[in-house]
C-alpha cells in the first residue's frame, strides 16, 4: 500500500531477537519466581548453552531497552517482540512474567522464543512468538540449533528424543551430559516442537542435520500426552531411520522424573523403557478403549476381542520386527494369551481388507517371453562367478551374479555374500535381509551372511545358520532391543559331483522369508518356504487368507525355525521380499527360463524393483551346468536326524532348532539391560 513501510530485513530481525534474548538472560537474576520454577525443573541455567532468560512484568521495559540499542518499532513488531496497542497506539511487549526460552535455527541463530507464564493470571501458560519472516513454527525445532553448534559427546549414530516442551529438552539434555560419561555411548539429542504437532518438515529437519538418527518419542505419561502421540504417529512412523517411543510414568515428563531421582537413574529409566513406535502406540490404544468403555472385559465377551484386535492390527504391520513381542504386550493388557491375540490380529487383518481365502496359487504356466525396459537405479555388483574346481571340466563351473536396488536410500539393508573353496569344489552363497530400515538391520544382516557363508563352506548351510544365529545373538546379548538388529537369512551351497553330499547338487538352509526360486518344465517353482504366520497357520492345516500373516515372521536369523532343503537341479534365484513382493511371477519365471548371462538377468531384475518401488532390494543368481543327481537327502546340523527321499522333487524338512542343546549352537534370547549399554554392542565386541 502507498506509504506503507517495507518489512525489516532478516539481518535486523535476527539482531533485534538476539538483542532481546540478552536482555531476558540479563533480567533473570532478580526473578524469585523464575529461579524457583528453574529449581523445581533441576534446570542449571549456568552450564546450559540455553540463554533461558526472564520477561519483566512491566509493559514496555523491553520495547524501551530495545529503542534506546538503536531498534525500530517496525523491526520489533516484524520479529513478533512487541505489538502496537488498539486504541492507544502505544507499542508493547508481546512476553511479559514469562520464563523465555530462545528458540534457533540450525545456525543457532535466535528467531524467536517460546515462553512459560510464571505469573498464573495469562490465558495460555505457554506462549511463542508468532509467524514472522525468520520463525516458521512448523520448519523448526526447540534445541537443535543449540546442541548442533554443542553438540553431545558420543560415538556412532545420534538418538534424537522428541518431547513435548522446551522444560523437557533442558531436562533430557542434562540427562544427556550424564549419559555421555559413559564409554562409547551414541550421542543423545533432545528437541520439542514449539507450539505445533510434530510435522513432516521438522523431520526432514532432523534427517538432514542428523543423518541416520534413531528417533524416540517421549511424551509425557498424561492423558494429554498419549493425545499427543496419536497426533504424531502417522508422521513419524514413516521416519526412514529406527523410530522407537517411551511410555514415561504416569503423570510425569522427564522435566518431573529429573527433579525425582537425578540425571542418572532418570535418563536410566526412560532408556529402560524404549520400544518400538507401534507397540507404545498399541498400548495407548488398548488404554484408550478401555477408559472409553469401548471394551470392558476381552476375557468374557468376544465383541471386545474383536474390537480390540481391529484397533490394533494395522500397528502389526507397521513393525513386522516387533510382532512377538507387541502380541504378548497387548495380551497382558486384555487378559489372553499372546497366540490368541496373534491369531486375532491376522483374522482381523484379513477382514479389514476383504482379501479372499484360499491355498497357495499355483505357478504361472510357461514362462513368457520378457523383454526388459530402460530404468534408473545403481550400478549392480561386478559378478563374482566361482572357479572351477580341480580336475573337473568346464561344463561343470557354477556361475553367479548379484545385483542391488536400494531404492531411494543411500545404504541398504541387505547383504549377499559368495565363498569358494577351490581345493573342495564347494560354492556358498549367503543372502540376509535386515528386518526393519534402521542402522542395526543392515550391520545384522552383513554378520549373518558373512559369517553362515564362512561356516557353510567347512560344514552345511544348516550349520552356517546355526553359527550366524550364535553369533548375533552374543553380539547384541545386553542390548536393549530398540537396538538390536534381526535378519532372514537364505544360504546355499554347490557340491561339485554328486557324490561329494550323499548325492545332493546343492543344499539349502534358511530362516525368514528370503526367498529360493527354480525353473521346472517352463514353470516358475519356489523352492523355500516363507516363515511368516500365514505359512505357519497353513502347516497346521488352515487355509488363511493372504494380508498381514504374509508379512509376521515368526522366524529369523535370532530365533525360530530354521529349515533345510535339497536340491538336484537349477538354476536358482536367490531375493529378499524387496523382489518377490515388487516382481511379477512371470518375470521372474522369464528371466530363470531363458538366463544366459545371469549378471544381465540379475540387474533387470533389479532395475524392475526401482520400477515398482523404493525396497531394498537384493538378487542373486545361479546356474549350474551339470547334470542332476537322482538321489535327494535332506540333513539336519544334528546327526541323529536324517530324512532321505528320493525323485526329482525337492524335499522339504522344516525342522525347529529352538530346543537348547539340540544342534551345535543353542539359541540365546537378548534381554534389556541398563542404560550402560544402551545402543552398545556385548562386552568384548565392537563394531
Amino acid at each position: 500500500m502507498p506509504g506503507e513501510r517495507p518489512a525489516p530485513p532478516p539481518d535486523r530481525l535476527y539482531a533485534v531477537n538476539a538483542a532481546a534474548a540478552q536482555f531476558y538472560a540479563s533480567r533473570l537474576p532478580a526473578s524469585r519466581k523464575a529461579a524457583r520454577y528453574l529449581h523445581s525443573h533441576s534446570i542449571n541455567t549456568a552450564a546450559d548453552p540455553w540463554q533461558v532468560g526472564y520477561a519483566p512484568g512491566r509493559w514496555t521495559e523491553l520495547a524501551t531497552h530495545l529503542r534506546a540499542a538503536g531498534f525500530t518499532d517496525e523491526e520489533l513488531t516484524g520479529a513478533g517482540l512487541g505489538f502496537i496497542h488498539n486504541r492507544s497506539g502505544h507499542l508493547l511487549d508481546r512476553f511479559r512474567d514469562r520464563l523465555m526460552f530462545p528458540v534457533t535455527d540450525v545456525h543457532n541463530r535466535v528467531v524467536g522464543f517460546t515462553a512459560r507464564d510464571l505469573g498464573g493470571r495469562a490465558e495460555a501458560k505457554w506462549l511463542n512468538t508468532p509467524e514472522t519472516a525468520i520463525y516458521r513454527k512448523r520448519l523448526l525445532l526447540y534445541g537443535l540449533g543449540q546442541q548442533l553448534a554443542n553438540r553431545p559427546a558420543g560415538t556412532g549414530d545420534p538418538i534424537v528424543f522428541v518431547v513435548e516442551g522446551a522444560a523437557d529438552v533442558l531436562a533430557m539434555h542434562r540427562m544427556a551430559a550424564a549419559h555421555a560419561a559413559i564409554p562409547e555411548t551414541q550421542p543423545l539429542y533432545a528437541v520439542a516442537p514449539c507450539g505445533t504437532n510434530l510435522t513432516r518438515d521438522q523431520l526432514d529437519l532432523i534427517q538432514q542435520t542428523l543423518p541416520n538418527a534413531h528417533l524416540i518419542l517421549a511424551f509425557d505419561g498424561d492423558d494429554a500426552g498419549r493425545r499427543a502421540a496419536d497426533r504424531v504417529y502417522p508422521v513419524a512412523s514413516r521416519w526412514p531411520g529406527q523410530v522407537s517411543g517411551v511410555r514415561l510414568p504416569k503423570g510425569q515428563d522427564p522435566a518431573d522424573m529429573l527433579g525425582a531421582m537425578g540425571p542418572v537413574w532418570a535418563i536410566s529409566e526412560i532408556i529402560g523403557a524404549v520400544q518400538p513406535l507401534a507397540q507404545v502406540q498399541m498400548t495407548n490404544t488398548i488404554d484408550r478403549l478401555f477408559t472409553t468403555k469401548r471394551i470392558t472385559d476381552p476375557v468374557r465377551f468376544a465383541e471386545d476381542r474383536i474390537t480390540a484386535y481391529r484397533a490394533i492390527a494395522e500397528l502389526f504391520v507397521d513393525a513386522p520386527h516387533a510382532t512377538r513381542d507387541m502380541a504378548e504386550a497387548a495380551a497382558e493388557q486384555l487378559g489372553l494369551d499372546s497366540t490368541d491375540v496373534a491369531r486375532g490380529v491376522i483374522e482381523a487383518w484379513s477382514a479389514r481388507t476383504d482379501t479372499p481365502g484360499g491355498t497357495d496359487p499355483p505357478p504361472d504356466t510357461a514362462a513368457q517371453p520378457f523383454t526388459a525396459e530402460p530404468a534408473t537405479g545403481p550400478p549392480a555388483e561386478v559378478p563374482t562367478p566361482s572357479s572351477p574346481p580341480h580336475g573337473e571340466a568346464e561344463t561343470d563351473i557354477t556361475v553367479s551374479a548379484t545385483a542391488h536396488n536400494t531404492g531411494s536410500r543411500r545404504a541398504g539393508t541387505t547383504a549377499a555374500i559368495t565363498r569358494h573353496n577351490p581345493s573342495s569344489g564347494m560354492t556358498v552363497w549367503a543372502l540376509a535381509d535386515g528386518i526393519g530400515r534402521h542402522a542395526q538391520a543392515a550391520t545384522a544382516a552383513q554378520m549373518a551372511a558373512d559369517i553362515a557363508a564362512t561356516v557353510s563352506l567347512r560344514s552345511t548351510p544348516a550349520a552356517g545358520l546355526h553359527a550366524a544365529r550364535a553369533a548375533i545373538n552374543a553380539f547384541y546379548g545386553g542390548v536393549h532391543p530398540s537396538q538390536a538388529g534381526d535378519a532372514s537369512l537364505l544360504v546355499v551351497s554347490a557340491y561339485p559331483s554328486p557324490t561329494r553330499r550323499h548325492g545332493v547338487r546343492w543344499e539349502l538352509a534358511w530362516a525368514g522369508d528370503c526367498r529360493a526360486y527354480t525353473i521346472r518344465a517352463g514353470q516358475l517353482a519356489q523352492v523355500t518356504a516363507d516363515h511368516t504366520a500365514v505359512r505357519q497357520r497353513r502347516d497346521q492345516g488352515e487355509h488363511p487368507s493372504p494380508g498381514i500373516a504374509d508379512v509376521l515372521l515368526t522366524s529369523s536369523i535370532r530365533a525360530g525355525d530354521i529349515s533345510v532343503c535339497p536340491l538336484d537341479e537349477g538354476p536358482l534365484l536367490l531375493c529378499n521380499n524387496g523382489v518377490h513382493r515388487a516382481i511379477p511371477e512371470r518375470q521372474l519365471a522369464a528371466e530363470l527360463a531363458g538366463m544366459s548371462d545371469p549378471q544381465a538377468s540379475a540387474d533387470r531384475l533389479a532395475r524392475g524393483v526401482g520400477q515398482h518401488n523404493a525396497r531394498d532390494a537384493t538378487v542373486l543368481l545361479i546356474h549350474a551346468r551339470s547334470a542332476p543327481p537322482a538321489l535327494v537327502t535332506t540333513t539336519r546340523t544334528n546327526a541323529h536326524a536324517t530324512v532321505t527321499a528320493s525323485g526329482s522333487p525337492a524335499a522339504l524338512a522344516k525342522t525347529s532348532f529352538t530346543d537348547a542343546g539340540t544342534g551345535p549352537a543353542a539359541v540365546t534370547t537378548p534381554q534389556a539391560e541398563s542404560v550402560r549399554r544402551f545402543g552398545q554392542p556385548a562386552a568384548g565386541r565392537r563394531r
